[in-house]
């Protein structure tokens, strides 16, 4: 009877063993995800996917008209208020951007944690099929 309890011993911590293995593959390749991601949101590709307002694209030809037809204190007025527009727009395209950043690492973090969750699921029903195997020999005995 005390070898088919230390055979079953061993058979759980060999599970157990091979439970905490995959536990910490799954947290390294999580690991990898977000790096890749990381990487992937600080290329300059992400920022160029956001297109700038249609009025600052209509300022800057106006500017360039009104310049090419010499009216030069209107020209400045237009140049003012397109210095105030682009900052405005630079500002508006970087909170765009971290938030895009922010909102792809929330739904990376929820897949992540949803596979963690399945794979301590997966981990527990494999114990409690282990026990009943356990039981089941016992019983035969």
């Amino acid at each position: 009877m005390q070898e088919f309890y230390r055979e079953w011993e061993r058979k759980f911590a060999n599970f157990e063993d091979e439970s905490l293995v995959k536990i910490e593959e799954l947290k390294f390749e999580h690991e990898e995800q977000m790096e890749l991601l990381n990487v992937k949101l600080d290329r300059a590709v992400e920022a160029v996917k956001i297109k700038p307002s249609a009025k600052l694209k209509e300022m800057q030809n106006n500017e360039k008209l009104v310049a090419v037809n010499e009216r030069v204190e209107e020209a400045m007025n237009y140049r003012k208020e397109l210095k105030i527009l682009e900052i405005k727009e630079a500002k508006r395209i970087e909170n765009l951007r971290q938030k895009n950043a922010e909102n792809q690492r929330k739904a990376l973090l929820n897949t992540q944690q949803k596979e963690m969750k399945q794979l301590e699921a997966k981990i527990e029903t494999g114990r409690h099929n282990l026990k009943i195997k356990m039981d089941k020999d016992l019983t035969i005995l």
